[in-house]
């Protein structure tokens, strides 16, 4: 108990730890975690057993390697053996994932772990540079947002404007709260301008942060060229909260590193995707996540930020495990580097990129006003160079693309790693 409110403290009063101080934070608190969890969640005794090792054996970040790496599928397999004895959940909260894979899982918190994770997320907003009196509106987010005693003094006010809503009542709504940041979801971002037309007519944020999905450079190209603002970036998770944020420098995303542990598994066949992301969150002991491997693309930044935060730097995510082309030799490549030649195309609205089979792709493009025949072609030519086998690309333009209503996704692979069609569904994170 002591520790818990010694660490809500901290993190209220918005305290960052020096260099020297954040790696004795780690360690302190993941000793804490492993032996809480070998001794209280029979799911990760079990685990440990078979692979070996006990408490004893992880006394510092550099031990985590002994632990296998954790998949949702393990976890959810696990079912209540992957929460801690006689911890008492009718008072807590159940938030469910939103299945990106097409499987959801429910995580489970105490109260006490919430108010850790709504601290966090203060205090990463405060030195993002939101301001305690600003006025946000959340736009995709269909989590409910628990009161706090920040908000009750009337600092950070959010209200949650649902993308479950006809887009011309989200329109409304956004107008009538004329937010100064706007906390909004590419996906609905893309939706409402796509009724209204420019950001100008619905509102005049400072700032607009963008989470749970990648924000393309159309998208971001598009609003910086209507009108003047900030963009911020956040990243996080239903599993370990808030995991990084962007600062007014730009020149990467803070990792929270005092409460997540982030390691990268590498790719040496995929480098200019980044790397998968496993997680482990060091507040969370109802239902830990240790090395858990999360499904999203990330690269660290080796150097630190200007603004003088000493919390290390990661690139904004990029994607998931799945979001990637593979070719009928077998080559992995990234879709995003498609995206030099779609920034050519000056009226392009929206795209997406679906590889219906290893040797054929479909491209869809939404555009302002119509361009040249001659230019689509070089768009052809130029991407068929860029994938480098012999496959074909059948280019559409198109009125509009379906997409769901809370995360759109500008490439969809139905091909399973061994080749075969795969089903592929797309959804949200916080």
């Amino acid at each position: 108990m002591i520790d818990y409110v010694s660490e809500l403290a901290r993190l209220l009063r918005g305290c960052l730890p020096s260099s020297d101080e954040l790696e004795a934070i780690r360690e302190r608190k993941l000793r804490a975690l492993i032996s809480y969890a070998y001794e209280h969640v029979p799911f990760y005794r079990t685990r440990f057993i078979a692979a070996g090792i006990t408490p004893d054996d992880v006394r510092g970040v550099s031990d985590l390697r002994h632990v296998p790496v954790l998949t949702r599928d393990e976890l959810r397999a696990a079912g209540a053996d992957g929460r801690a004895y006689g911890v008492d959940l009718a008072h807590g909260r159940v938030a469910r994932t939103s299945g990106s894979s097409g499987k959801p899982l429910a995580v489970f918190r105490t109260p006490g772990e919430d108010r850790l994770r709504r601290a966090l997320e203060f205090r990463s907003m405060r030195w993002a540079g939101l301001r305690p009196r600003d006025r946000i509106v959340n736009v995709g987010t269909t989590h409910a947002i628990p009161t706090s005693p920040l908000r009750y003094l009337g600092l950070y006010r959010l209200t949650l404007v649902s993308p479950s809503l006809p887009v011309d009542e989200q329109i409304a709504r956004v107008r009538q709260l004329q937010p100064n940041v706007l906390w909004i979801y590419p996906t609905a971002l893309r939706a409402l301008l796509g009724r209204i037309g420019s950001l100008r007519s619905l509102a005049h944020p400072r700032t607009i942060v963008t989470s749970a999905e990648p924000l393309d450079p159309v998208l971001h190209q598009r609003v910086s060229t209507d009108m003047d603002v900030e963009f911020l970036n956040f990243y996080g998770s239903v599993e370990s909260g808030r995991i990084a944020w962007e600062c007014a420098a730009h020149e990467g995303l803070h990792i929270n590193a005092d409460c997540v542990i982030l390691e990268l598994a590498g790719d040496t066949e995929l480098p200019d995707a980044g790397s998968s992301v496993i997680v482990t969150n060091l507040n969370s002991f109802a239902m830990p996540f240790i090395r858990y491997r999360l499904g999203d693309r990330c690269e660290f930044i080796q150097r630190p930020c200007s603004c003088g935060v000493a919390l290390p730097l990661m690139k904004p995510p990029r994607g998931r495990d799945w979001d990637v082309v593979k070719l009928p030799s077998g080559k992995l490549l990234s879709p995003w580097g498609i995206n030099p030649f779609l920034r050519e195309l000056d009226s392009l609205q929206q795209f997406r990129l679906t590889q219906e089979r290893s040797d054929y792709f479909v491209l869809q493009l939404v555009l302002a006003r119509p361009i040249a025949d001659h230019k689509l072609a070089t768009l052809r030519r130029q991407l068929l160079s860029h994938l480098g086998e012999p496959v074909t690309l059948d280019i559409d333009v198109v009125d509009a693309i379906e997409e769901g209503a809370l995360k759109f996704r500008t490439f969809i692979s139905k091909v399973a790693a061994g080749g075969a069609p795969t089903r592929v569904r797309a959804a949200q994170n916080p």
